[in-house]
């Protein structure tokens, strides 16, 4: 999954127009609080994530995962549509990506997320019947999507989904960074899902990849 620290390919990538980067690319680029609350307003704006909640259908009550939750910025918004009767996990490989969600809890006293730590192909989530899991804004970055896939379906419950928000390239213009969303349809495919129709065209850089299993 990502880390949060900068890299070089982040750096490059900074020469494409900002508001079409994926998000937590700029946030990686920009070092301290106030940097990272301004990239949190543009993930505002830009990414409407009320309005994704709203389409993927996260509620009060529900227990969800989020994979590649890195600092927590989605976790936190799903945190609170769940409310104190719901729960979310937040799952990253990065230890200290988790650590700054644990303290953000503990300063705010916020119960109703608790951090998993991940490996590469798997989430580990605790649990087998979560209502949905979500990725947001960084499944290009998996070293194998396709697998990953295929174990998240064991955190499902029998209802639950997979949600995957990720950027669009027939939206933004590139290829190189990003998986098609006939790539990533390929992949589900493989994994055992089948799409759920949902309407992203409010996004102007991103899609909503909805799947339920096909097995169940």
């Amino acid at each position: 999954m990502r880390s949060i620290e900068p890299s070089v390919s982040n750096v490059l990538m900074m020469a494409i127009i900002w508001a079409l980067l994926p998000v937590q690319s700029q946030a990686q680029n920009v070092h301290g609080q106030t940097g990272r609350a301004t990239i949190d307003r543009l993930r505002d704006r830009d990414l409407q994530p009320e309005k994704i909640l709203d389409v993927i259908g996260l509620r009060e009550g529900m227990r969800a995962g989020e994979a590649g939750a890195s600092y927590g910025y989605f976790t936190f918004k799903m945190s609170r549509r769940v409310e104190d009767s719901g729960l979310v996990y937040a799952n990253d490989i990065d230890l200290k990506a988790l650590r700054q969600i644990e303290e953000r809890c503990m300063v705010e006293k916020i119960t109703n997320i608790k951090t998993v730590l991940g490996a590469e192909v798997d989430p580990l989530f605790p649990v087998k019947d979560l209502d949905m899991v979500v990725v947001f804004d960084c499944l290009f970055e998996f070293s194998k999507p396709a697998e990953w896939m295929t174990n998240a379906r064991n955190y499902l419950g029998k209802d639950g989904h997979l949600v995957i928000v990720d950027p669009d390239p027939t939206k933004i213009g590139s290829q190189e960074h990003f998986l098609s969303r006939e790539m990533i349809l390929v992949f589900a495919k493989e994994a055992g899902y089948e799409p759920v129709k949902v309407d992203d065209t409010f996004l102007k850089s991103h899609m909503i990849i909805m799947l339920k299993s096909n097995s169940r």
